[in-house]
C-alpha cells in the first residue's frame, strides 16, 4: 500500500510503498522507518546553490529524489511549481527537494535526517505541502477522509477511530484560513497497518497537519512531521517560524 503522507521517516507519502502515513520524513525518502541513532553525524553540505535546477547542491548525505532548489541560502524563498505559489523565509539547514505543482517539501540538513537515510532511506523530520484530493496521515486502511473544504476533512480525521487527536484550532497562514489538528496514532491500536515494516514504531510519530482552504484549489495541507515523538516539539519551534512566514499568491 502507499503512505500518504509524510512518510518521515514523514511527509506526505502518496508515493511510498508502504501501508501508513506517519509524520517523519517524506515517505518517497522513507519516513516512518525505523530511525537510526540520531547520534550519527552526516557528512558535510556543499555550498548552497541558488539555481532551482539540475544544477541545484544537495547535502553530501542525501541520496533522494532532487527536484527541488537544494540546499537554501537563509532568507526570502519563493516555489517555482507548487500552485498556489507561495513565499516564505529560512534560516540556514534548510534544503528543497521536491517543487511540483502538487507537491512541495523542506528539510532540515540535521544528524538525525543524515542517519534516518543511511538506514532506511527516509528521514526523521520534514515540513511537506501538499494539494490531493483525500489524504490520509496514519494508515490508508484505517482512513477515509472526504470533504471539500478544511473544516470538513478535520471532521473526518477526528472521528477516525485510530488517530488521537486534540481539539482542532482555527488557523491563518499566508492571507489562507482553515485549520490546524495534532495527530498520533490512537494509544489503544494494537494492530499493525498493513504493508508495513515491522520494526516501524507508528505509535512513536508525530504530525501536526494544517489544513487550508485554498480558492479555487481545493485544500492545502501542511504536514510538519517526525519520526519520535521525543524530537518532535523542538522540531515544531524550529518548522513553525518557517510556516508562519508563508505568504500565498492568491489571484483576487
Amino acid at each position: 500500500m502507499k503512505r500518504l503522507v509524510v512518510c518521515t521517516s514523514i511527509a506526505v507519502s502518496i508515493l511510498a510503498g508502504c501501508g501508513s502515513a506517519a509524520p517523519s520524513a517524506a515517505p518517497s525518502q522513507g519516513t516512518g522507518s525505523p530511525a537510526p541513532p540520531v547520534s550519527a553525524a552526516p557528512s558535510v553540505s556543499a555550498a548552497p546553490s541558488a539555481s532551482p535546477s539540475a544544477s541545484a547542491v544537495y547535502p553530501a548525505w542525501f541520496t533522494g529524489d532532487r527536484e527541488g532548489a537544494g540546499i537554501l541560502p537563509a532568507g526570502s524563498q519563493t516555489t517555482r511549481s507548487f500552485r498556489p505559489g507561495f513565499t516564505f523565509a529560512v534560516p540556514e539547514g534548510w534544503v528543497n527537494t521536491g517543487d511540483e505543482a502538487g507537491f512541495y517539501n523542506l528539510i532540515p540538513d540535521t544528524p538525525a535526517n543524515a542517519a534516518e537515510e543511511a538506514a532506511s532511506g527516509g528521514l526523521a523530520q520534514e515540513i511537506v505541502v501538499f494539494r490531493f484530493g483525500r489524504p490520509y496521515w496514519i494508515c490508508d486502511a484505517w482512513e477515509d477522509h472526504r470533504g471539500a473544504t478544511a473544516a470538513e476533512i478535520v471532521a473526518s480525521l477526528v472521528a477516525t477511530e485510530a488517530i488521537a487527536t486534540p481539539e482542532p484550532i482555527d488557523v491563518t497562514i499566508g492571507g489562507l484560513t482553515g485549520k490546524q489538528v495534532d495527530i498520533r496514532l490512537d494509544p489503544g491500536r494494537t494492530e499493525t497497518c498493513p504493508g508495513d515494516p515491522p520494526t516501524l514504531d507508528l505509535g512513536d510519530t508525530r504530525t501536526r497537519v494544517i489544513l487550508l482552504d485554498t480558492p479555487d484549489a481545493g485544500v492545502t495541507f501542511i504536514n510538519v512531521g517526525s519520526l519520535h515523538s521525543a524530537d518532535h516539539e523542538a522540531f515544531l519551534a524550529e518548522a513553525m517560524p518557517i510556516i508562519e512566514s508563508f505568504q500565498f499568491r492568491i489571484a483576487p
